[in-house]
């Protein structure tokens, strides 16, 4: 029986292949516990789904290729720059990138790590290394301080939902299809109602909510504890006033001591100087 197999390469359409390519991303570490990726792995199916969407070229927890260094169409990106390698990677992935995406509060605010920006150099770094001869700390900075941030995920850890939900915008943006996303300026508290919870100001216990850009679902006022702002400030929220309702509820180096965790000290000062209260 005689099978005659056609071997003629069939050569789609250069628009048709364009069509059907797959953007590609990366989710690069810099200076960083690498909670926000692991955020996105809690998904699950969920978190595979949406990347069945995309060509991952670059994702340390999942890829053991090495990165090729080939343009990409989002660069998405979690930790400080604090070394030489980092700024050079972060520069790198800014240069090759239709759109630089932050994810996390250490990329976007400083996060945890900005702390020692607020004491002595020396004495921050004696409390972990005995001998502190030839160790450099250089100050924390955002990724912003270096290269353009074109969306950012705010919170820590971000929220793998909020995630999900913004991903396909930004998606349809790098092929020209709209714009980029807007992260609603409500504040924490319009999340801790729906959930049913009593306030915690109420019940004269510091909570930084009303002032919080929301969208964590209220996780920490939920488990009874106060918000301490890792999600940033919102655009219009009214920190005069916050302030002073909280330092009704605690002293001022708790105060500041509280909006030193997550890099939020820096943007009420900043807040304070657009609106001449400094």
């Amino acid at each position: 029986m005689e099978i005659n197999i056609n071997t003629e390469e069939k050569i789609l359409p250069t628009e048709v292949m364009e069509e059907i390519k797959k953007p590609k991303i990366a989710i690069v570490s810099l200076t960083s516990c690498e909670g926000c990726q692991f955020a996105l792995l809690d998904l699950g199916e969920k978190f595979l789904e949406a990347m069945s969407l995309v060509e991952m070229v670059d994702f340390r927890l999942l890829e053991d290729e090495e990165d090729a260094g080939e343009p990409i169409d989002i660069g998405f990106v979690e930790g400080n720059p604090m070394t030489a390698a980092n700024k050079k990677t972060l520069m790198e992935l800014r240069k090759r990138s239709k759109l630089l995406v932050v994810i996390g509060n250490c990329a976007a605010m400083g996060g945890i790590p900005e702390i020692r920006n607020y004491h002595e150099k020396q004495q921050t770094v004696k409390h972990v290394y005995k001998y502190i001869q030839g160790i450099e700390t250089e100050e924390v900075r955002e990724v912003d301080n270096f290269v353009k941030v074109d969306f950012t995920f705010p919170g820590c850890p971000i929220t793998g939902e909020e995630f999900l939900k913004y991903f396909p915008i930004l998606l349809a943006n790098v092929k020209g299809e709209g714009e980029l996303p807007t992260i609603p300026d409500s504040p924490v508290c319009v999340e801790c109602k729906k959930k049913g919870n009593r306030c915690l100001l109420l019940d004269k216990k510091p909570c930084f909510g009303p002032m919080i850009l929301g969208g964590c679902d209220a996780v920490c006022p939920t488990s009874r504890m106060g918000c301490q702002g890792c999600r940033g400030l919102r655009p219009t929220g009214n920190v005069k006033a916050m302030k002073m309702t909280l330092k009704t509820m605690m002293t001022d180096e708790e105060f500041e001591n509280t909006t030193e965790i997550y890099g939020l000290k820096d943007d009420i000062e900043d807040w304070e100087k657009e609106h001449g209260e400094k």
